[in-house]
C-alpha cells in the first residue's frame, strides 16, 4: 500500500500547476457568489456551478491519459518499477492520484458551493453527493484513460476514452436510458448538470456504485495490458 500512496502523491506532485488551474474556476465560482444577489441570481450561479463541475472530468481524461507518457518520457517509470514495485501496483497508484487530483478539486468545489448555493436555498447534502458522483465519475474516466495509454499516444487514448465514454451516451438517447449504465460516467455526469433549485435531484448510489466496480475492471485491464508493454523502450 506504500508504495502506491507514494506514487499517487508524486502524482499529485507533479500535477500541481494543472490542478492550480482548475481551483481558479473555484474561486471564480467564489467571487461571483460573493458580490452576486443570490434571491435574484441564484439560477446563474447554480450555471456556473454545473458548468464548472464538469471540467474535471475533461481533466481527468488527460490526466489519465498522460501520466505513463510522461513516466516513460522522463525515465523515471523505469527507476520506480526497479524497486520491487509491481505494474498493477504502479498503475494503482497513478489511478489513486488521479483520484486525489480531483478530489481535491470537488472538495473546494463543494465548500464553495455550499456558503454560495447553500445560502440561496439549494440542499447542502446534495451539493456534496453531487460532489460525490463527480468523484466517482472523474475515477472511472481517468481509469479509462490510462488504460487506453498503456498503448496508445496521450491524443489517441484521450479519443478512444470520449468514444468509449460517448457511446454509451449517444445509446442512452437513440434507445434506451439503461445504455448509459454500461460506462456511467454519463449518468453521473447528467446527476450534476440536471439539479436545479426546484428540483436538486435525490441519492441514487447505483452509478456511483457502477463507476467504482468499472474502475477496478479497467484497472485490471490496463494491468494485463500493461504486462506485455516493454517500458525500456523510447517515446517521442
Amino acid at each position: 500500500m506504500k508504495p502506491i500512496l507514494l506514487i499517487a502523491l508524486n502524482f499529485v506532485r507533479e500535477q500541481r500547476w494543472p490542478i492550480f488551474v482548475l481551483l481558479l474556476w473555484v474561486v471564480l465560482l467564489a467571487m461571483v457568489g460573493l458580490f452576486a444577489d443570490l434571491p435574484r441570481e441564484r439560477d446563474d450561479l447554480l450555471f456556473i456551478f454545473k458548468q464548472i463541475a464538469i471540467y474535471v472530468i475533461a481533466f481527468s481524461v488527460f490526466f489519465g491519459a498522460s501520466a505513463i507518457y510522461n513516466e516513460r518520457r522522463s525515465r523515471r517509470i523505469l527507476g520506480v518499477l526497479s524497486k520491487a514495485v509491481a505494474r498493477d501496483q504502479y498503475l494503482a497508484g497513478l489511478i489513486l492520484g488521479v483520484a486525489m487530483a480531483c478530489a481535491i478539486y470537488c472538495f473546494a468545489l463543494g465548500a464553495t458551493a455550499t456558503w454560495t448555493l447553500g445560502s440561496a436555498g439549494f440542499p447542502i447534502p446534495q451539493v456534496w453527493f453531487l460532489m460525490l458522483c463527480l468523484v466517482a465519475a472523474c475515477v472511472l474516466a481517468g481509469t479509462v484513460a490510462l488504460m487506453f495509454s498503456t498503448f496508445l499516444h496521450p491524443f489517441l487514448a484521450a479519443g478512444a476514452t470520449a468514444i468509449v465514454l460517448g457511446l454509451p451516451a449517444l445509446a442512452s438517447l437513440a434507445f434506451s436510458v439503461r445504455w448509459a449504465y454500461t460506462v456511467p460516467v454519463f449518468v453521473l455526469a447528467a446527476n450534476v448538470l440536471k439539479s436545479s433549485f426546484k428540483s436538486p435531484g435525490g441519492v441514487f448510489w447505483l452509478p456511483v456504485g457502477l463507476a467504482l466496480l468499472e474502475t477496478f475492471f479497467f484497472w485490471a485491464l490496463a494491468t494485463v495490458i500493461f504486462s506485455r508493454v516493454d517500458i525500456a523502450v523510447e517515446v517521442e
